[in-house]
């Protein structure tokens, strides 16, 4: 038990009708998206509160929250000023500040890979929480 949170890249793919054959296909079906891990933290509840708090309206209810190239920068803003907030909860644990060079580059890569443009795709940014 404890406070699991995971960063979730999603890759949305276009279905060309007109040319099929450029249609990502796996088991014999057409794929609609792909869902990768692009961070996971243990109990870093401060980061948590922060995502919650900001774009969340405060409701913490382990709902995907999706996150714009502007929002990850504000959390990545605030992990450098060392301003996310104090956090508990059951089984949150506690968050240290060690963890704060791990969060900024697992952010960074997210960063760097929703930038990225490719065609016949859509690439977004969620947080989710499970506790």
């Amino acid at each position: 038990m404890g406070l699991d949170m995971y960063l979730v890249g999603k890759k949305y793919f276009y279905r060309d009708f007109q040319n099929p054959e450029k249609n990502l296909v796996e088991d014999g079906f057409v794929v609609r998206e792909k869902t990768l891990r692009l961070g996971y933290w243990r109990k870093h509840p401060n980061l948590h509160g922060f995502i919650v708090k900001t774009f969340c309206n405060g409701v913490d209810d382990c709902r995907e929250i999706d996150l714009s190239e502007a929002d990850i920068q504000t959390i990545m803003q605030a992990v450098r000023d060392k301003s996310l907030p104090h956090t508990t909860g059951f089984f949150f644990g506690h968050s240290d500040g060690t963890e704060d060079e791990e969060t900024l580059a697992i952010f960074d890569r997210a960063l760097k890979w929703v930038g990225e443009k490719k065609d016949g795709e859509i690439r977004s940014v969620a947080y989710e929480a499970s506790w």
